[in-house]
């Protein structure tokens, strides 16, 4: 029996800067605490350790000019030079051997107008609702030379929010050529759609042409992790709570047995301030209490997997991987 492929989505990292602080609103938390603007690269450090400890595998966002404030080449703003570096270098190094990286789109904030660098006066989502593939191929092409450009080795690309929905068709076939005129590459997978709750819940081939291909990988469970930014509780009470949450201690449940049960792939998903937690951290502990589990109760069954791993599979068998039918236009 072969094993049931297992990954996690991490969206929203950029060096130091907080993506998501820059386009909250209110910028504090639900229980009143300012939210952080900055994560320290300690913190970095702390996810590396939980990965490697469990092999965790799966895909992990650079956002290239994270909050209209930079960007990874000339420099992102109230960030220190060496820290950015620092932090670039460790995901190259601790990262990128376990997880596909990608870009997060531009800024994963307002629109960038590609002539000048500055933000337009839409975010990105609402921007491209209704561009086509002579707007989106440049747009997708600026964020992968960003990342070439600083070294990363991109296999495909995420959506922030739900980037591209409207006009998916051309959304993917820019994917597809700004992969080719980048990186000279003719495989790319994407993300942008979530398969919650749904029966066989898997990936799919989504566009073929031209010699190219590119995978669609959705998610399968909620963020869990995303509570810890709003409470200062980091007991582990609360920790083991929402590790049950994704795998019950036992492991007979939990939304990541529920989705196996369904005959789907467990597509976990987090982002990186559920895993800072407002600068505790707890998010970080609660995966790492997830990753025990999953490989001690559930190692004879799953196997982690990045999602340049995933698209070669669905690649190679095709035919056992139909394209959902979608009712609505939802993620």
């Amino acid at each position: 029996m072969k094993k049931i492929p297992v990954t996690l989505i991490i969206d929203d990292p950029a060096p130091v800067i907080s993506v998501y602080y820059t386009h909250c609103n209110p910028k504090i938390t639900k229980d009143g605490r300012p939210m952080i603007r900055n994560v320290p690269n300690s913190m970095l450090f702390d996810f590396c350790d939980v990965i490697e400890r469990h092999g965790i595998k799966g895909k992990y966002s650079v956002v290239p000019m994270p909050g209209n404030e930079g960007d990874i080449i000339n420099g992102i703003n109230g960030v220190e030079r060496a820290d950015m570096e620092l932090w670039m270098d460790t995901v190259k190094k601790r990262v990128a051997p376990l997880f596909s990286i990608c870009p997060e789109i531009l800024s994963h904030n307002k629109a960038v107008d590609l002539e000048t660098g500055l933000a337009l006066p839409q975010n990105e989502r609402d921007w491209a609702s209704d561009k086509d593939r002579s707007v989106l191929t440049p747009y997708i092409s600026k964020a992968l030379s960003l990342l070439k450009e600083a070294g990363f080795d991109a296999s495909g690309v995420t959506s922030p929010w739900d980037f591209g929905i409207e006009v998916e068709n051309e959304y993917v076939y820019s994917i597809s050529k700004a992969f080719e005129d980048i990186y000279g590459k003719k495989d790319a997978w994407y993300f942008l759609r979530s398969l919650r709750g749904r029966d066989d819940a898997k990936p799919w081939l989504a566009y073929e042409g031209e010699g190219r291909r590119v995978v669609c990988i959705a998610d399968t469970l909620n963020d869990h992790f995303w509570q810890t930014i709003n409470t200062t509780r980091c007991d582990e009470e609360f920790v083991n709570r929402i590790a049950d949450e994704i795998i019950t201690k036992d492991g007979t449940a939990g939304e990541m047995i529920e989705v196996m049960n369904r005959g789907g792939y467990p597509v976990l998903i987090t982002h990186w301030q559920s895993l800072i937690s407002n600068g505790l951290g707890t998010g970080i502990r609660a995966l790492d209490e997830v990753g025990k589990r999953i490989n001690s109760l559930l190692g004879d069954k799953v196997e982690w997997m990045s999602f340049e791993e995933i698209m070669n599979l669905v690649l190679e068998n095709k035919d056992d991987y139909p394209k959902p039918v979608f009712t609505k236009m939802s993620r």
